[in-house]
């Protein structure tokens, strides 16, 4: 059975608020059932604190990373396992991120627009937060990320 869906829908909202949270970034990863695991960087939260991906792109990303990359990657997204992590990057873990982005930009066709979205994200006022998402075959899932702000 294939699990993944067609469409996801992000919100990232404030924990103590309820209210929504724009400009935050996060990493999907998908876990491969062959070789090395997945992790891309998502677009970055709307006005809405909503980040929307489909199974196109997640289908195109991963072909990406699995054509120049040959050695290490090997699943397709239907092999892989019925399940997301999504991470609220920290500030160190954001500056990683953006470091990679501008190395491999030109190899993994990353815009530097995109990079410039990322180094003027909010994810400093929250604390990073890790969420898995088991998956039973829905085509549309929607998922609420609630994050503390930092101390």
């Amino acid at each position: 059975m294939d699990f993944f869906p067609n469409i996801m829908r992000i919100h990232i909202m404030d924990n103590d608020t309820r209210k929504s949270v724009p400009n935050i970034a996060i990493r999907i990863s998908i876990f491969a059932r062959f070789k090395n695991n997945y992790h891309f960087t998502l677009p970055i939260s709307d006005n809405r604190g909503i980040i929307e991906v489909t199974r196109d792109w997640l289908n195109q990303e991963i072909e990406k990373v699995r054509n120049h990359f040959i050695m290490d990657y090997s699943s397709l997204l239907k092999d892989c396992e019925p399940k997301f992590e999504f991470h609220v990057y920290s500030v160190e873990e954001m500056k990683g991120s953006i470091e990679a982005k501008k190395f491999y930009k030109n190899t993994m066709d990353i815009s530097q627009e995109f990079i410039d979205q990322l180094s003027l994200v909010d994810n400093y006022k929250y604390q990073p937060l890790t969420e898995t998402i088991e998956l039973h075959g829905e085509k549309i899932i929607e998922v609420e990320l609630k994050i503390a702000t930092s101390k």
